[in-house]
């Protein structure tokens, strides 16, 4: 069914609402749970890191984050419409970040603050370690095997995460001594409304299908709680001598 497809029945509507509500506040906590039993994101081990895992963390992180306007590529791609391009396009717009710094320039301003370069890090993709490619690319094969539907549900899934990850983010570089202007990047995305420009689409799709919800939220958590553990194992055992 077409998330323009209305639901006549004005209680169905609200009960169903109210239960998305429902399932993604449990989204948001089993994620939580989840990730935080990672030392990653205990602050006192993070602070310390030595000087080469503090900068290889950033130059990681970069590739996780960095990568995301492939899958704005896709979706603008498949698009069904013009009101579903056009909420691709605002996403894209908002990477630019009007007037101010784009957030890839916000990102190497935070690098800059770990004394890392990451100027030519999108061509010439140092540390981009094979799991992290994995972690990227199967993002682009899951949404080649579903519906524009479960596509929209993923995406709206992705931005969910803003409200935990970029939080937890924010307080990793705080305990590596990042400060204020350092921190722009993840105070951008903690503040972000992209998931809310989502949120009456997914509320049409769950009232129709709901496992068309339940299944991309299923994936987003548990691929992304495996990729947090990738990266905290690797940073954690990383030396800066391989």
């Amino acid at each position: 069914m077409s998330i323009a497809a209305e639901v006549k029945n004005d209680n169905l509507l609200v009960s169903s609402v109210d239960s998305l509500e429902k399932f993604l506040e449990k989204w948001d906590e089993e994620y939580s749970n989840n990730i935080l039993s990672f030392p990653i994101f205990d602050k006192e081990k993070t602070s310390k890191w030595t000087m080469a895992q503090r900068q290889y963390f950033v130059k990681t992180l970069y590739h996780v984050r960095g990568h995301f306007h492939d899958v704005l590529w896709y979706m603008g791609n498949f698009a069904p419409n013009k009101e579903m391009k056009n909420l691709i396009l605002d996403n894209i717009k908002d990477e630019f970040n009007g007037d101010g710094l784009s957030h890839e320039l916000l990102y190497l301003l935070f690098a800059k603050a770990v004394n890392v370069d990451l100027t030519d890090a999108s061509f010439t993709e140092e540390a981009y370690l094979p799991f992290i490619k994995e972690f990227n690319q199967s993002h682009l094969k899951w949404l080649r095997k579903h519906d524009w539907n479960e596509r929209l549900s993923f995406f709206a899934a992705l931005e969910r995460l803003d409200n935990t990850d970029y939080v937890r983010g924010k307080e990793i570089a705080e305990s590596l001594g990042c400060k204020n202007k350092d921190l722009v990047f993840f105070n951008v995305h903690i503040h972000v409304e992209h998931f809310s420009r989502i949120l009456n689409y997914l509320n049409k799709i769950w009232v129709a299908t709901p496992e068309k919800v339940k299944t991309p939220f299923s994936f987003i958590k548990e691929h992304h709680t495996k990729m947090w553990k990738n990266l905290s194992d690797t940073i954690f055992n990383y030396t800066g001598l391989n």
